[in-house]
């Protein structure tokens, strides 16, 4: 008799031990309903935006005209780009800038970019700082009496005193690129261009252009030191703006 009690008790055991085991393992069994989750697509900055300006001044008695180019390209507060002042017949100042841009300013629907100007001028190479206010089509440079800060670095004197009545209108950067194509075209081949020979032992070299986008025409002046030529010229561009041909009459 106790032995039937012990073997029914054991039997009980197994049975209970049986139970257990596979309660546990069916709660622990994989959820194979989950759905996995996709990461993020990683966001990339995006292409800068590029803005131009320029102002072409009225032909002086001489043809020459002031000339002031300015391009401008935004990757979020960064700013880069070239600024080149040609004023008629007086010093001249290009050269690459780059510096931080701030908000929109609500009044004037503006916004004010305040750069480092790696200039040429007459020769001399310097670092200035540059202020420039853009928007609504318009860019106008911050021009002002400058000075030494201690390093070589010219900055503005007097910041309030700066001023802003160089305005520049804004203009399609294809224009300002074939009108950098046109020049660059004369320069490197006006010797073999002009319709007259320099004379012996003179070689001529480009002293002012003339563009008018519009009508693909032009006034050249070029000179070899002794005599100077001032022609008249046209010429024809591809797709992308570069000289085809150009033709001096």
């Amino acid at each position: 008799m106790r032995n039937k009690i012990i073997t029914g008790l054991i039997l009980l055991l197994a049975i209970i031990g049986i139970a257990y085991f596979a309660n546990k393992k069916e709660v622990i069994a994989p959820n194979t309903n989950v759905v996995p989750v996709t990461p993020a697509p990683v966001v990339t900055n995006s292409k800068p935006i590029e803005f131009c300006f320029a102002r072409f001044g009225q032909p002086n008695t001489n043809g020459y005209y002031d000339k002031y180019t300015l391009r401008l390209a935004l990757d979020g507060e960064k700013a880069t780009g070239e600024l080149n002042l040609l004023p008629a017949e007086k010093d001249r100042k290009t050269g690459d800038f780059k510096g931080i841009v701030g908000p929109v300013n609500g009044e004037m629907m503006a916004r004010t970019a305040n750069l480092w100007w790696y200039t040429s001028a007459e020769g001399m190479n310097t670092e200035e700082e540059l202020k420039i206010i853009f928007g609504e089509g318009t860019a106008s440079i911050g021009l002002g009496e400058m000075v030494d800060r201690g390093d070589g670095v010219y900055i503005y004197k007097d910041p309030k005193k700066v001023s802003f009545n160089l305005y520049l209108t804004d203009v399609a950067c294809t224009d300002l690129d074939e009108r950098v194509n046109v020049e660059s075209y004369l320069k490197e081949n006006i010797s073999k261009l002009s319709p007259v020979k320099a004379p012996v032992g003179g070689t001529w070299f480009v002293t002012y252009i003339t563009i008018d986008i519009a009508k693909n025409t032009g006034v050249v002046t070029y000179e070899d030191g002794h005599r100077e030529e001032k022609r008249n010229y046209t010429y024809v561009t591809e797709d992308k703006g570069e000289v085809k041909s150009l033709t001096i009459n």
